[in-house]
């Protein structure tokens, strides 16, 4: 009788462990906005893409976009200018994360008619020179 012994190469631990964890991720709204951003403490400001947009922050679009770790002031469409600092940027794209939550859906919401800056006359939607048939 041969004796054998048995030799593993994974070692011995939690299997829950061994699992990949997932990572809980705020809900983004994929949009199209346009904001501008500028770096914290100068004056000249350059126009973003918002692509997407959550509570925490958002992903755009900018031409010359500023450094990883970079503080900076973002304008939002009806949200004003929010702080955060950039997070990543590849290719023109920045990833901001904001240094306050915010309610990312105020964005895009409807106008209301207090908040119409201006209203257009009644317009004639008649062509000039057509006569009417009797």
């Amino acid at each position: 009788m041969s004796s054998t012994a048995h030799l593993s190469l994974v070692p011995d631990a939690d299997p829950a462990a061994a699992t990949p964890r997932q990572v809980e991720r705020e809900h983004r709204y994929s949009v199209l906005l346009t904001g501008s951003i500028r770096k914290a403490n100068a004056g000249n400001r350059m126009p973003i893409k918002i692509r997407n947009i959550s509570s925490g922050g958002m992903m755009c679009e900018c031409a010359y976009p500023p450094r990883v770790d970079d503080l900076v002031e973002i304008e939002l469409p009806r949200l004003g200018h929010v702080a955060g600092h950039i997070r990543w940027g590849a290719k023109g794209r920045l990833g901001i994360a904001f240094d306050g939550p915010i309610d990312p859906t105020l964005a895009w919401v409807k106008a209301e008619k207090s908040e119409v800056l201006f209203d257009l006359p009644p317009m004639d939607t008649r062509r000039p020179g057509v006569v009417a048939a009797h």
